[in-house]
């Protein structure tokens, strides 16, 4: 049984301090976990590490706002693994 999502979840402390951290210094980024997103079967999967500072932090979706995200979703594209070359 998969695991769910849980937007709140705090199990590691490091992680859940430094969102607090970002929250109180940036009130109008996402700082929480972020959901996947996709095929819930993928022939490819990619896990990106925490805490993805003005990304996922900012935007709410993984690997979008940041450089990362760039050369992962034009590498996706390229390859037919992604349906357009940038995340918006």
């Amino acid at each position: 049984m998969p695991a769910s999502f849980d937007p709140d979840c705090r199990t590691c402390p490091r992680l859940a301090t430094f969102l607090d951290e970002v929250r109180a210094r940036h009130p109008d980024y996402h700082a929480r976990p972020v959901p996947a997103f996709g095929d819930p079967a993928p022939g490819l999967l990619i896990v990106g590490l925490a805490p993805g500072m003005h990304g996922a932090n900012r935007s709410g979706r993984p690997f979008t706002g940041d450089y990362a995200g760039v050369l992962l979703y034009e590498t996706l594209h390229r390859f037919g693994y992604a349906s357009a070359p940038q995340s918006l």
